[in-house]
């Protein structure tokens, strides 16, 4: 599984960085007629060339990916695929983009790996074996208390134009941590937690396809992963919570909080 996912993950990879920093405006185009929201042709062609390769080595497999949604149904297992996460930063230049690919068997995730080609680095976990970033294995920040912890958040629900939002909570939080970081790409800030540059990573209003590969990574790594607020599935509920696992509770009190007066505010209008 590990080689044949590398495999294809690394070519996917190869066509990003082929195309990077090349892109023209007729290269892009909105989704959902949004400005804020973008797909590329670039975000196609790898799509493509990931499902075709998971077709031929994985016939049985069903597939769900963000531009194609769901291209094949499997009753046994099934692949989840970003084919471009961090479209915007990819747009723009900016080199924190990744393609994830989850599998996932009997509503579990068994296998997860993301594959930032800038930094050549790939993130990859099977579960109950740990998680590894080009074959090292990794694990989760050690901090214990709020102030020395970094956390990440994103701005999904800010592009889509939804309430609740992340603005309310970056209010709460940012007081009392020792750094706030948004880098656009959900599938790299769940690595980062991962590896331990982050003790935490929130946001709202993601996809499976933008979690499902990241949060198995995280939880071998040794963290946690959970919901948040009235959200208790993470993968389709649209609110995740990763940590190093020893600040859960506390990242999710100051989470819930902000949320929650984000909350009583509308209710007041």
């Amino acid at each position: 599984m590990k080689q044949n996912l590398t495999a294809i993950a690394r070519e996917a990879g190869s066509i990003a960085m082929r195309r990077f920093r090349t892109l023209t405006a007729d290269n892009i185009a909105l989704k959902g007629g949004s400005i804020k929201n973008l797909v590329t042709d670039v975000d196609r062609e790898i799509e493509e060339a990931i499902i075709s390769r998971i077709s031929s080595v994985f016939p049985d497999h069903g597939i769900i990916s963000e531009e194609a949604g769901h291209v094949k149904d499997s009753e046994s297992a099934s692949f989840i695929i970003d084919p471009l996460d961090g479209t915007v930063n990819y747009t723009h230049g900016l080199p924190h983009f990744a393609i994830s690919i989850a599998r996932t068997e009997a509503g579990e995730i068994t296998h997860g790996l993301v594959f930032l080609p800038y930094f050549d680095e790939l993130y990859y976990a099977e579960k109950g074996k740990g998680a590894w970033l080009n074959g090292r294995q990794i694990g989760v920040s050690k901090a214990d208390s709020i102030d020395k912890a970094m956390l990440a958040t994103g701005f999904a629900c800010v592009r889509a134009g939804v309430k609740p939002d992340s603005v309310p909570i970056i209010a709460e939080v940012i007081y009392k941590v020792r750094a706030l970081r948004r880098l656009g790409a959900a599938t790299v800030d769940l690595c980062y937690v991962a590896r331990g540059i982050y003790e935490g990573f929130w946001e709202m209003h993601l996809s499976p396809w933008d979690v499902a590969a990241g949060a198995l990574i995280v939880k071998e790594a040794g963290g946690t992963v959970s919901g948040f607020g009235a959200v208790s599935d993470w993968l389709n509920g649209g609110a995740i919570l990763a940590t190093n696992g020893l600040l859960h509770e506390d990242i999710r009190k100051m989470v819930e909080a902000g949320l929650a007066k984000q909350l009583k505010t509308r209710k007041s209008k």
